[in-house]
């Protein structure tokens, strides 16, 4: 991996994993699939998806505040 790539992956590894951190903080639950998980797992699984991604689904209460955010697995499409 060259530097430049690198230090992108780098500075999107820990941006991710600041912003879940304070989701965690601030009392939203955060799942890996249909699972429980941690900011650590969700963004090392995000790091570490070569052939697929993830979605995030949030999930709202009445008052319109983020409670939980689901990130779903997709698949990519093969390359023609």
């Amino acid at each position: 991996m060259n530097k430049k790539r690198h230090r992108t992956y780098t500075y999107r590894t820990r941006a991710l994993l600041r912003e879940l951190r304070t989701y965690e903080r601030e009392g939203t639950h955060l799942y890996l699939g249909n699972r429980p998980s941690s900011a650590e797992d969700i963004t090392r699984a995000c790091m570490l998806a070569e052939d697929s991604g993830y979605m995030r689904d949030f999930v709202g209460d009445e008052a319109d505040r983020i409670t939980e955010i689901h990130f779903i697995r997709i698949n990519k499409e093969p390359e023609s």
